[in-house]
C-alpha cells in the first residue's frame, strides 16, 4: 500500500499532543536556543559551525518567543463564536 493510498484511507487522522507536553514546547525551544547560542558564543565564532550553531541558536528563540507571545495574546483575547450578526439578518 502507497503512501498516498493510506492519506486517502484516514483523511482526518491528528496526532494528540498532551497537554502537559504541549505546554513546554515553547521552554524546549528556548532552552535548545540558549545552549546553541552560549556555544557558539564559547567557540568564539571562528568557524561555520559557531556560525550555524549561533543562526539556529537565534532562530529557536524567536520562534519560542513568538510562539509563547501568540498563546498568551490568544488566552487573554479569545475569539468570538458567533457574537455578530449576519449581514442577511441585519437587513431584515
Amino acid at each position: 500500500m502507497s503512501h498516498s493510498d493510506r492519506s486517502q484511507e484516514c483523511p482526518g487522522i491528528a496526532v494528540h499532543i498532551p497537554a502537559k507536553y504541549y505546554e513546554r514546547i515553547p521552554k524546549f525551544y528556548f532552552i535548545v536556543g540558549l545552549l546553541l547560542v552560549g556555544n557558539a558564543i564559547y567557540d568564539g565564532l571562528n568557524d561555520t559551525a559557531a556560525y550555524a550553531h549561533f543562526f539556529f541558536g537565534a532562530m529557536s528563540i524567536i520562534y519560542a518567543v513568538s510562539v509563547q507571545r501568540a498563546r498568551l495574546k490568544h488566552r487573554d483575547n479569545p475569539p468570538a463564536e458567533d457574537s455578530q450578526q449576519k449581514p442577511s439578518e441585519s437587513q431584515s
